[in-house]
């Protein structure tokens, strides 16, 4: 398998259920056993920071994407490989993409709902070729799967872009099915 550069996107939220943190941690040794790069938010808190720990610890190349204003906001992982500074969350989400081959969207609140729609759209619309998957741990997306099932029904969505991503529960899946898909857009 290629080396990928993968974006995961998730919480930097502190306040949630430990479990989910160490199954970000597994995502990101995952991540980093297979020999692939990790690109994301470089945060030190929360999924986030537990993703890019776990990608650390098993010597894997992570680079945060930071606005310098975050710093108000939360923890910095100053143990990235690499850190880019950015003067907004737009600059920060044009790098990600731009640098991703992969998405991968971890459990997280409205920043990581805004990045992974951003990034489902420009796949239906064409503006880019990427693999997108859902680590749905412990069912965290279950209802926004649902609603989207809903919109899709009453056609708001098109049946369509709920075929562009792939839903995964546990590390080792997600990062098969990141890898499955890349692969198959290679031939």
């Amino acid at each position: 398998m290629e080396t990928m550069t993968i974006c995961v996107y998730g919480a930097a939220s502190e306040k949630i259920d430990p479990a989910f943190i160490e199954g970000s941690e597994q995502l990101g040794r995952e991540i980093a056993h297979r020999g692939h790069r990790m690109v994301y938010g470089g945060g030190g808190g929360g999924v986030m920071g537990a993703c890019a720990r776990g990608a650390s610890r098993a010597g894997g190349e992570v680079t945060g994407v930071v606005p310098y204003f975050m710093d108000d906001f939360e923890v910095i992982n100053k143990n990235c490989t690499k850190i880019i500074r950015t003067d907004t969350m737009s600059q920060r989400k044009d790098i990600m993409e731009n640098s991703a081959d992969a998405f991968i969207i971890a459990p997280g609140g409205i920043g990581t709902f805004d990045e992974f729609f951003q990034i489902l759209t420009l796949v239906e619309l064409g503006q880019k070729d990427a693999p997108i998957v859902l680590y749905n741990l412990n069912g965290y997306y279950d209802v926004m799967l649902d609603f989207m099932r809903t919109c899709t029904s009453m056609g708001f969505i098109r049946e369509r872009a709920l075929t562009l991503f792939r839903v995964c529960a546990t590390a080792k899946d997600a990062l098969d099915a990141v890898e499955e898909m890349y692969g198959s857009r290679l031939q």
